[in-house]
């Protein structure tokens, strides 16, 4: 008795239907400030305007110049070999050291840590986007050692 009354309750509601979907906008307006007046006004407080905070930059450890790795997601090393534990991949910009031994050049991986990538690898910096500016510098690292990079204007 009681699934013969909850399958007629279900046909019935199924066959019915909704009366917001064929009330023309001014009923559904209507309806809206009917119901804003039974539920009122809201008091969210005054608006939060954070604080424009400062980008506080740092110098690196090293000098380093903004360069391009040769692929996407290229691996960084540990150490100036194939053979060596890879830290990390990188990013469409690296900051590349002076420093090169036996085919390999130092990269910043963040200000903290350095890394090693295949020299033959490291290409002059190219922006991911055609109409975006070619110019690339490091601009330092922030506080959490992340490095910086700015784009000049072409």
């Amino acid at each position: 008795m009681r699934n013969t009354f909850v399958l007629m309750l279900g046909l019935a509601l199924a066959a019915t239907p909704a009366c917001a979907q064929h009330l023309p906008p001014d009923a559904l307006d209507r309806l809206s400030a009917e119901r804003q007046g039974e539920i009122g006004s809201r008091n969210w407080g005054p608006p939060v305007n954070p604080p424009a905070q400062a980008q506080v930059l740092s110098p690196l450890p090293v000098p380093a110049t903004c360069r391009s790795p040769a692929t996407d997601f290229e691996p960084l090393y540990a150490a100036p070999a194939r053979t060596a534990r890879q830290v990390g991949v990188a990013a469409p910009q690296i900051a590349v050291t002076d420093t090169v031994h036996d085919g390999w050049t130092q990269v910043e991986l963040t200000g903290h840590t350095l890394a090693w990538i295949p020299t033959r690898d490291v290409l002059p910096y190219r922006p991911l986007v055609a109409d975006h500016p070619t110019g690339c510098t490091v601009a330092g690292q922030r506080a959490n050692g992340m490095i910086a990079f700015s784009h000049p204007d072409r």
